[in-house]
């Protein structure tokens, strides 16, 4: 019982990055599973594979739609250029994910796998400010 509420309190104080980090550690966890099951001949684990693909693709979904509309709204004028190009630039990156994972299932492709976890990596070191 304690264990829930400690989980209740850490996800209500959670900050906007902390909770991207849990969606990103589950995110890449689904992929790399997923890719050691690409090549499978299980029908249970070409299921499992396809169950797991469906659940990053989710995540990195969710994230999209988190995003602020394309276009300022008329009362946000003052909005910066670079302010409007993160969430652009965010969505394309996004984009290039869930393509990969689309990508990734239907054609049994690793590689695709990847490339979204390379993606996702960079994106995590982008908001960490790890790269140089």
């Amino acid at each position: 019982m304690a264990a829930n509420h400690y989980n209740l309190v850490r996800n209500e104080t959670a900050t906007p990055l902390d909770l991207w980090d849990r969606g990103y550690r589950r995110c890449v966890a689904l992929l790399q599973r997923a890719k050691s099951l690409i090549r499978s001949e299980n029908p249970v684990q070409r299921i499992e594979k396809a169950r797991m693909l469906h659940d990053a693709f989710a995540i990195v979904e969710f994230w999209t739609a988190a995003l602020p509309p394309e276009s300022p709204e008329a009362g946000d004028r003052q909005t910066t250029a670079t302010v409007i190009a993160l969430p652009s630039r965010l969505r394309t990156a996004y984009g290039f994910v869930l393509h990969r994972i689309v990508k990734a299932n239907a054609n049994d492709c690793s590689d695709d796998i990847d490339e979204a976890i390379t993606m996702l990596h960079h994106l995590r070191a982008v908001f960490h400010k790890e790269i140089g």
